[in-house]
């Protein structure tokens, strides 16, 4: 069976490691439950038989799911939805939106041309006129196929002799629909830690704050215009592994444990025991199916 560490080894390790040769007792180790239907909000005891020096907990809950203790991404639809708002001015087409999967966050001029862009600006519904107009669900899912992480962009043009129009992006989010239908957060407006990029007339940049992306081109009189807002690197799919809470450790004796589940459903309760010194390492898992009502 496949080692696994779990909190509280090391120090054992370090322990253990002033003897030439130690060697641990055969790890025996059970659990057991009083029934395997419980209600939501009850109690549960785990009753333990055996010696294990140190014991984890998975509940099978989202986070602490043992089967998900390796996982590092996630199966899911990524998404970007924004509202946007359009004013002044009668230039078409200047606003774009891009993605890129190799900018090296050389915030100029030149990093910006040496990254690859793909334009999706057709994926959304950009505001004629209307405040607030939604963007819509723009699948970010040929992207995440491509196994890399990602920069969202904007990218504002304006043409010097008729008045440009000001933009305002808001509501701005990037979420992982997940196949169970739940969603996990990527990125907001707020914490994709917006960067402006001026390539023509530093007099009309990109404003950054945390409710809006904004930027004014000017009057007819004002020079042509080109500047960017980008968005920090974006992981699509990147999960933290499930994590096990700690029970016991060499120092404790622990005859059971108790846990209350907030939720109906059913669940894979996984113990996971070990006994290891800094020449051996046994560890065995226990397996509990409950139903909670």
């Amino acid at each position: 069976m496949k080692n696994h560490c779990i909190t509280g080894v090391a120090a054992l390790l370090v322990f253990a490691s002033c003897s030439k040769q130690l060697s641990t007792e055969p790890l025996n180790f059970n659990v057991e439950t009083a029934s395997a239907t419980y209600n939501v909000g009850d109690t549960v005891t785990f009753f333990f038989s055996g010696n294990p020096d140190f014991i984890s907990f998975y509940s099978g809950e989202e986070g602490n799911n043992y089967d998900n203790r390796e996982r590092t991404t996630i199966d899911g639809t990524p998404r970007l939805q924004f509202t946007s708002y359009a004013q002044y001015g009668t230039q078409l087409n200047t606003l774009q939106l891009l993605v890129s999967n190799d900018f090296k966050e050389s915030y100029d001029e030149a990093g910006i041309n040496a990254a690859k862009w793909t334009d999706i600006t057709s994926q959304a519904t950009l505001s004629t006129g209307a405040d607030n107009t939604p963007s819509g669900v723009v699948d970010l899912s040929d992207f995440l196929a491509q196994k890399k992480p990602v920069y969202i962009a904007f990218k504002y043009t304006g043409t010097s002799g008729n008045a440009q129009k000001t933009w305002t992006i808001k509501s701005l989010t990037v979420d992982l629909l997940k196949k169970d239908g739940s969603v996990l957060p990527v990125t907001d407006i707020a914490t994709a830690a917006w960067r402006q990029v001026s390539i023509k007339n530093p007099a009309a940049v990109w404003t950054i704050s945390a409710t809006q992306l904004r930027i004014a081109g000017g009057n007819a009189a004002a020079e042509d215009n080109e500047d960017w807002v980008i968005s920090k690197l974006l992981y699509l799919n990147n999960v933290l592994p499930d994590v096990a809470v700690p029970v016991k450790n060499i120092a404790q004796k622990v005859d059971s444990y108790k846990y209350v589940f907030s939720k109906s459903g059913a669940y894979k309760v996984v113990f996971l025991a070990v006994n290891a010194t800094a020449d051996v390492q046994q560890a065995t898992t226990k397996e509990i199916q409950l139903t909670i009502k």
